[in-house]
């Protein structure tokens, strides 16, 4: 401790008279061993020998952000952007230390201000087109990250953001393109390696998805959010038992997965076996009660069941947690239908057509009310609604066998 204290001291009497160049040479040296302490109390010496740098302004507030002292970072980055506003260094490194903060009112600028004088940054482009995705602004998100991938194509964790990204934006196939990219180059990224599953399975490609999923498991075994996909996958194939038996497994390892009792509440309907399915549905509820799938999926059970009345509960629910569910709306219309609650049926079906323009089941059920009331006319153009759906439905699949044919 004396030594440390001593060599301190000494390199205080030796600072004096050195340049600035001199003491920031010496700083970086202690930088690049680690000594981020040592290399601030010389950096802030090399501030002083020249107070008019952007330059060593902005390696203090950086040394002092790496300390932890954010606070006092902070007003050496603005110093360092008032003495020149064109210093990248400086608006990336407040930016970032706002965006820890969470305030991106004030991150997302600055990181702009960065990229925008140096676009050859891939760090810049890249943390801007984070910032963008983490206030749902996708499609810049989108720019700033295809930036950062051409700048620096070997970043495999730029191409997995890029990838959600794209997801975001609907571009599935891209999306599945900078996934297989980010995998390609990082086989171990379970987090990649998932994504590019998923999108495999929307491109109906199961086999290949099951396989990126077994990649996960054989890196991380407890891997939930793969057993999760691999059970998907089973479902989307209508391969229900694996669906069911992935399912149990995932339970196994997370009895708390309102996510895994849902999804295996839906292996086991696909199986007929709906009072099995009542209890896993009834389960993902009671461990996670914000799921309006859940709810309205317990419903439909419940209306196999026969038990109407407590299938109107759980679309209410289902709606509360999203008014917007149309086929939610759907089956609460025809509930009440079925209770001889005609208005409150025709409010909801009415609903239901709204959200659900192109199934011709509402327009159908609307038709069937009007009749019970009298209103003739008005069944006579629902139920006319709902045959003009149809047809046209039906000649749209016709035109689809064609050009698969």
């Amino acid at each position: 401790m004396f030594r440390r204290i001593l060599f301190f001291a000494l390199l205080g009497v030796a600072a004096k008279g050195q340049t600035a160049a001199e003491l920031k040479q010496q700083a970086d040296a202690l930088k690049a061993q680690g000594d981020a302490a040592g290399a601030l109390d010389l950096m802030e010496k090399a501030a002083e020998a020249d107070p008019k740098s952007a330059a060593l302004e902005d390696e203090v507030g950086f040394l002092l952000a790496v300390l932890k002292r954010g606070a006092e970072a902070k007003p050496h980055f603005e110093r360092a952007i008032q003495l020149d506003a064109g210093y990248a260094a400086a608006n990336f490194h407040l930016g970032v230390l706002y965006w820890l903060e969470k305030d991106p009112n004030r991150a997302i600028p600055l990181l702009q201000n960065a990229a925008t004088i140096a676009p050859d940054m891939s760090d810049y482009r890249l943390k801007l087109g984070l910032a963008f995705f983490a206030v749902s602004h996708y499609p810049e998100s989108v720019v700033e990250l295809k930036a950062a991938t051409t700048l620096e194509p070997g970043n495999s964790s730029a191409w997995n953001s890029l990838g959600l990204a794209l997801q975001q934006t609907g571009a599935l196939p891209e999306a599945r393109d900078a996934y297989a990219k980010a995998v390609e180059l990082n086989p171990a990224d379970v987090s990649a390696l998932n994504r590019y599953g998923f999108m495999l399975i929307q491109s109906r490609e199961p086999e290949k998805a099951l396989e990126q999923f077994r990649k996960v498991l054989a890196i991380d075994g407890a891997n939930e959010e793969a057993m999760l996909n691999i059970g998907l996958t089973y479902l989307k194939t209508g391969e229900y038992g694996k669906a069911e038996e992935q399912f149990r497994s995932l339970i196994k390892v997370d009895a708390g997965s309102a996510v895994g009792h849902y999804n295996l509440g839906l292996s086991l309907k696909q199986q007929d076996d709906l009072e099995s399915a009542k209890k896993e549905f009834l389960e993902a509820i009671r461990l996670d009660s914000n799921l309006p799938e859940a709810h309205y999926t317990l419903g439909m059970t419940l209306w196999q069941l026969g038990d109407f009345a407590e299938t109107g509960k759980q679309m209410r629910a289902a709606i509360a947690g999203r008014p917007d569910y149309g086929e939610a709306h759907y089956l609460l219309g025809t509930v009440l239908k079925q209770e001889g609650d005609r208005a409150g049926a025709l409010k909801e079906l009415r609903e239901a057509a709204r959200l659900l323009p192109e199934d011709p089941g509402p327009f159908n059920m609307i038709g069937q009310v009007l009749r019970i009331e009298g209103d003739l006319e008005g069944s006579k153009l629902a139920f006319a609604e709902g045959a003009r759906i149809k047809q046209k439905k039906e000649a749209e699949q016709a035109e689809a066998l064609r050009h698969k044919n």
